[in-house]
């Protein structure tokens, strides 16, 4: 399929029979999906809402980390979320993203993807995607959340600060031009189904049988810049890390970045 036909017309009748993307918010150029989504979450919009940008110009990550998707190169998009918002479910929602991205790649390219702690997707030890959700409270009391998404289809992004990993596409992957509609339409999907999902307590488990580095030996650069070290057990159901210690202590980190590390 042309990038011609990555427009609103397209996309959502490729989205007629999925529970989640309507409304839907086409934008050929933006500056962000969340911050759009945000919007439209404050004037009302209802759950399932999904926001998408043929071309995103200060797209962000973790940390603040920005990155800019040229028009035509990969996928932008951002979920409203409002029903599922008590615990453990609120915490889960950085996995289920990452296991919703890694299920349409793997159901469309045959190839299956790694899921990097907290919210990295990687295939052949290369980032391809992203996710970032945020969380809006009135009260101490969550009232939406925004779920966005971010895929390298057609090209690895530019990111405007210098990232600690090597980034991917999936055409550089599979050899050939990605059909950015297809994929959309699969990737809806799969957070729809994976949502209605959430009291089952199966995304942990799930992820898990993705996780990368699970029982190798990484370091954590934590929220307070200290270097911690230890073996990857797993996750919890609230989306914290599991490591064990050289003591043998258990020690569970909720938020940081990870990498191996040379014992």
């Amino acid at each position: 399929m042309d990038d011609k036909a990555f427009s609103y017309t397209t996309i959502s009748k490729s989205l007629d029979t999925t529970e989640f993307g309507h409304p839907l918010y086409y934008y050929n150029s933006t500056s962000s999906t969340n911050n759009k989504a945000k919007d439209l979450a404050l004037n009302g919009e209802p759950e399932g809402t999904l926001v998408v940008a043929n071309e995103q110009t200060a797209g962000r990550g973790r940390f603040d980390r920005r990155w800019f998707t040229p028009k035509g190169s990969g996928l932008a998009v951002s979920f409203i979320l409002r029903s599922k918002l008590s615990n453990p479910e609120i915490s889960q929602m950085p996995l289920l993203g990452g296991l919703a991205t890694a299920y349409a790649i793997e159901q469309l390219y045959n190839i299956s993807p790694k899921l990097k702690w907290p919210n990295d997707i990687w295939v052949e030890q290369k980032k391809i995607a992203g996710i970032l959700v945020e969380t809006s409270y009135t009260e101490n009391l969550p009232e939406w959340q925004i779920l966005g998404i971010g895929v390298n289809v057609n090209s690895a992004p530019l990111e405007v600060t210098n990232p600690s990993y090597d980034a991917s596409c999936l055409a550089d992957i599979i050899g050939h031009k990605v059909d950015r509609v297809n994929l959309l339409q699969q990737l809806v999907r799969n957070v729809g189904l994976l949502y209605n999902q959430l009291e089952q307590n199966s995304i942990r488990e799930e992820w898990q049988k993705r996780m990368l580095w699970k029982n190798q030996y990484i370091e954590v650069i934590d929220s307070g810049h200290n270097p911690i070290e230890g073996i990857v057990l797993g996750v919890e159901t609230n989306g914290a890390l599991i490591i064990q210690l050289s003591n043998g202590d258990q020690l569970k980190i909720y938020s940081g970045e990870i990498r191996l590390k040379a014992r």
